[in-house]
């Protein structure tokens, strides 16, 4: 009976290390992986932060993502910056859109996407909420699509009434904090 209860232990410790059926992606496919790993965060000023975020296609087939193609290469649009202030309470505080992405990027399997961008408060553009407070924790949130046509019917509905039926895939990096400013 020990070594029974042994086997279950070390099973779930070698579950719970190799991250099975841990994942930050909540997808409807198990073997669709998408990671969000913050590289740096970097505390400019009291009203500016930079960062580097790497997003990775981990999975055997291609993902598909919004955003924005340019020549020099796609821009993933939107990344959600999100906010907690108590545990479990996540508040989107940026990106503030009014017009949705206009391009879907296909993300092939092994492919990373590394984003370096700032946020600089108070925010511009249509935000009802202009200031952020910096203290918290913090995470980024990605939404991805397993086929390009549910990615272009996200972008049709996503401000519409029907926006809710336009559903995602979600892939959040780990939650951080940002340092005080220098």
């Amino acid at each position: 009976m020990d070594i029974m209860i042994s086997n279950s232990i070390l099973i779930w410790i070698l579950l719970v290390a190799f991250g099975v059926g841990i994942s930050p992606v909540q997808s409807s496919n198990e073997s669709v992986r998408v990671t969000v790993v913050v590289g740096q965060v970097d505390r400019v000023s009291r009203d500016e932060v930079h960062f580097s975020v790497k997003v990775s296609n981990l999975s055997e087939r291609p993902v598909f993502l919004t955003g924005i193609n340019y020549e020099s290469g796609p821009r993933l649009y939107p990344v959600f910056l999100e906010h907690s202030r108590t545990i479990g309470d996540w508040k989107v505080v940026a990106p503030c859109m009014d017009t949705p992405p206009p391009d879907v990027i296909k993300m092939s399997p092994s492919e990373a996407i590394t984003l370096d961008f700032g946020l600089k408060v108070p925010l511009s553009g249509v935000c009802k909420e202009r200031d952020v407070d910096f203290d918290g924790r913090f995470r980024f949130r990605i939404n991805y699509f397993e086929s390009e046509k549910l990615a272009r019917t996200y972008m049709k509905k996503i401000f519409s009434r029907g926006y809710q039926s336009a559903s995602a895939a979600l892939a959040l990096s780990e939650p951080f904090e940002i340092p005080p400013s220098r």
